[in-house]
């Protein structure tokens, strides 16, 4: 079963899951495999960019900022799952979120983005972790909708790692 509270298996797993943008998560992935963890300088693995790392990453593409404008996660909240526009010139990202209520008998759930949108969510709480199903329906089914684009999109996920293949499968029927 799911555990979206529960620490990440590895160092690495822990150290990509606060980063977020997209293009620093697939640099910092790739630099782990290669020579690992702590060949990554620590400023890079911080949740937010130094406004020079930050600008340093525009410089090189105006899509290598992707994801890095997101809100901070708060206190005790996850991203579950990003829906990314891997097309478009900025690389938008959608980051939904889970957190435990204050009694802690339900997961709350938000849906954020770099640009303050307020979504309205299909439901906002779940009594369990939510399965991949729905969470393409939060995405699909979010007002205004993520994932009505002329983009491409790319969905991401260390909880649910079939949810690309989910909504490239929806989109299509």
């Amino acid at each position: 079963m799911i555990d979206y509270f529960s620490p990440a298996d590895t160092p690495e797993e822990e150290a990509l899951r606060i980063i977020k943008g997209n293009f620093r998560r697939v640099f910092i992935e790739h630099q782990i495999a290669m020579e690992g963890l702590e060949s990554i300088p620590p400023a890079w693995l911080k949740h937010n960019l130094s406004e020079v790392l930050s600008n340093m990453l525009g410089a090189k593409s105006p899509n290598a900022r992707g994801g890095e404008d997101l809100p901070d996660l708060e206190d005790g909240e996850v991203e579950i799952a990003r829906l990314s526009l891997s097309s478009s010139v900025h690389g938008e990202v959608t980051s939904l979120r889970a957190r435990r209520s204050p009694d802690g008998d339900k997961i709350s759930l938000r849906m954020v983005d770099e640009y303050e949108t307020e979504y309205d969510l299909p439901f906002e709480n779940a009594d369990a972790p939510l399965s991949d199903e729905d969470v393409a329906r939060l995405f699909l089914e979010a007002a205004p909708c993520p994932a009505e684009t002329s983009c491409e999109i790319e969905m991401q996920s260390y909880f649910h790692p079939r949810l690309n293949e989910l909504v490239e499968r929806s989109e299509e029927e």
